[in-house]
């Protein structure tokens, strides 16, 4: 035999369910952190800095450029093989620079202008670009947003 169930406990039922759900969400504001703010600003006598230094930092090599060694192939290895990174910061245009051998410019953000010798290029990212040896460069980033190069120098210094 088969229980149907009753229209006046169907609703006992659905009010005693919604009064448990709405009883456990007090308020919609009430979701998340509940007080913590902000930190507060350090003192101007903060001296406990982090002593994380990154493996390979920025450094820079002239004005407006900073490059970082990534990677170096061993002097015994018989072909001498280096990656760096390059970064121009937003609006900025480096000095002109010099290196040592033939390197392949990648260019992964930004765009702005490659000047080879007296010869601009444009450059945006994905943009691949050759620099022969000994032929100074200058980049000017035209935009916001930092050019950052992969480059790879290829041959003997």
């Amino acid at each position: 035999m088969s229980k149907s169930w009753n229209p006046a406990c169907l609703w006992v039922l659905f009010f005693l369910t919604l009064n448990v759900f709405l009883s456990g969400c007090k308020s919609w504001s009430e979701r998340g952190a509940k007080g913590v703010g902000t930190l507060p600003p350090a003192s101007p006598n903060e001296t406990r800095f982090s002593s994380y230094q990154p493996a390979h930092p920025y450094q820079q090599l002239t004005k407006g450029l900073l490059g970082r060694k990534l990677f170096a192939a061993p002097p015994d290895a018989g072909a001498g093989v280096e990656i760096h990174d390059f970064l121009v910061g937003p609006r900025q245009r480096s000095d002109k620079y010099t290196l040592p051998a033939a390197a392949i410019f990648q260019v992964k953000s930004g765009s702005g202008l490659l000047t080879l010798g007296e010869k601009p290029q444009k450059i945006e990212a994905g943009t691949v670009a050759t620099v022969p040896a000994a032929q100074p460069f200058a980049i000017e980033n035209q935009t916001d947003i930092p050019i950052a190069i992969r480059v790879s120098i290829l041959g003997s210094k």
